[in-house]
């Protein structure tokens, strides 16, 4: 399968190497030359095409018009945007293009009804996370261990405030949190998952979701439910 990348940075780079490890054919474009250079040192063979993926030309040239599927995996949206439209004028590719915003989802998706874009995006898929994980069942214990990251080090979790803890009724700019721990979201009964800030305030019954460093477990609930 030929795949054309359009966006060298990080993600098309582990992409690409991905991809070339199950042997496909794979073209990246990429508008830096200096990061060219480095994803070709990084898979060790001459995959990039060094120009603006928004210019018909630069598209062609990459090989757009026989590619299986084009990734627009730009960091700007309305690129993305301009990538897909191009590719669809000249190409029966496959589409798949990354959202910054999920507010332009929309857009993408109402592009071509008959053969619709494959959009990814990040916010999304770390809300599905959270929801499949978080939400999926119900829990007695107080702290709930969710999901390991990586090598183990680094944990989802989430704590249950119980009544008459130091920590109902407090704002969270005036608790001093684990420093190897971050807060992700607030659930609050049958309501959907709020993002917290510093003036967000805690009440018995909810469930605070973060993310910590082995070690700060007990810490944690240490501060959330101790009386």
């Amino acid at each position: 399968m030929f795949i054309l990348i359009v966006g060298g940075g990080k993600v098309g780079s582990y992409l690409t190497r991905a991809l070339l490890n199950q042997n496909h054919e794979v073209v990246v474009v990429e508008k830096l030359e200096k990061k060219a250079k480095m994803l070709e040192q990084l898979v060790d063979r001459q995959v990039t095409v060094v120009g603006d993926g928004c210019d018909p030309t630069i598209l062609e040239a990459a090989g757009v018009a026989r590619a299986d599927v084009v990734v627009a995996d730009t960091g700007d949206d309305e690129d993305n945007l301009v990538v897909v439209l191009l590719t669809k004028k000249k190409s029966k590719a496959r589409c798949i293009a990354r959202v910054n915003n999920p507010r332009n989802k929309l857009i993408f998706d109402s592009l071509d009804p008959e053969d619709p874009v494959i959009t990814i995006s990040s916010t999304e898929i770390i809300l599905d996370v959270l929801n499949e994980h978080v939400n999926a069942a119900t829990y007695s214990s107080a702290l709930e261990t969710m999901h390991l990251f990586g090598k183990g080090n680094l944990q989802l979790v989430k704590v249950t405030i119980p009544s008459g803890c130091q920590a109902d009724g407090k704002r969270l700019a005036e608790m001093a949190f684990p420093r190897n721990s971050v807060l992700v979201a607030i659930e609050r009964g049958d309501e959907e998952l709020s993002i917290p800030n510093g003036d967000t305030t805690l009440h018995a019954g909810e469930k605070v979701i973060a993310i910590v460093k082995t070690g700060a477990l007990e810490q944690l609930r240490a501060l959330l439910c101790g009386t």
